[in-house]
């Protein structure tokens, strides 16, 4: 049997980013069901959908190393066409759904869109350099990047006060952080190489792996106590049952640096939370 359709199509939907996109649109969506509200009109999705797709090709096309260091890496440069043509695709479907925002979020929107160009593009003054070069920012900025799009951007399309969703916030924030440490570990090598300092460039391997299980464990302390607070067994159950698995999943990645394990299993890390919540809504 020829595999080789198969993985074209696996390499497109994780290399072309739209597996992530998906992932950002589903975790979108798992906020409307932690908060109890109604679902956002469809252009804010397409919105995040377009915004990722965009964000994540425009960051490799322009990506500059030494030679092809990844699988990534290889797919990218020999697709670029591919890539413009997703990157053209984002950017139609943030034209075709902004109408529909409110304008309250525009400024917050522009400021994430700049965040985000920093972090790819060396735009930064004086010494040409990208947000992703600075360690501890990069990572933090990151995490708070995919929690604002994520949870504030779905509950604010409600006028929602935050201090009642600060808690969904928090533990988003926190998770992400675990996922982001997670890609931060597999490249410390390149990463101290290029004089980075991230987490694990700093503090080692191990400890940047303990620094993820204390994640997860606040992760599920502050589950337990939204239990308290609420009763909902079904949500504790998702969110428990979520870091039990994202922690197995972090274990894998001690075995492997595969490209395919850290987007299809890291990253699908994100849309397995969101499914687990969808599934004890039914």
């Amino acid at each position: 049997m020829n595999s080789a359709p198969l993985k074209k199509t696996v390499d497109f939907l994780l290399f072309g980013a739209v597996f992530i996109a998906i992932c950002a649109v589903a975790l979108s969506i798992e906020t409307n069901l932690l908060l109890g509200i109604p679902l956002n009109h469809p252009a804010v999705y397409i919105f995040i959908f377009g915004s990722t797709i965009l964000q994540y090709n425009l960051h490799y096309l322009f990506k500059k190393g030494i030679g092809l260091l990844s699988d990534r890496d290889t797919w990218s440069a020999r697709n670029r066409i591919t890539q413009k043509i997703l990157i053209c695709l984002g950017a139609v479907l943030i034209a075709i759904s902004v109408g529909w925002l409110e304008s309250r979020h525009f400024v917050v929107m522009v400021v994430l869109a700049l965040l985000a160009s920093l972090y790819s593009l060396p735009l930064l003054p004086f010494k040409r350099r990208r947000l992703k070069e600075y360690g501890l920012l990069k990572i933090t900025l990151l995490s708070l990047e995919w929690t604002l799009v994520t949870v504030w951007f779905p509950a604010d399309q409600y006028g929602i006060d935050p201090t009642s969703y600060w808690l969904v916030f928090v533990r988003r924030f926190i998770f992400m952080f675990v996922l982001c440490l997670s890609f931060d570990i597999r490249d410390m090598q390149s990463d101290f190489k290029a004089g980075i300092r991230t987490m694990p460039v700093r503090l080692g391997k191990n400890t940047a792996y303990k620094v993820a299980d204390w994640g997860l464990i606040l992760f599920t302390l502050l589950s337990i106590w939204q239990l308290t607070h609420s009763g909902n067994f079904i949500f504790f159950h998702a969110m428990v049952l979520s870091a039990l698995v994202t922690k197995w999943m972090v274990e894998q990645t001690k075995k492997s640096d595969s490209e395919y394990l850290y987007l299809a299993g890291v990253d699908g890390m994100m849309l397995l939370q969101a499914l687990l919540v969808a599934i004890g809504t039914i």
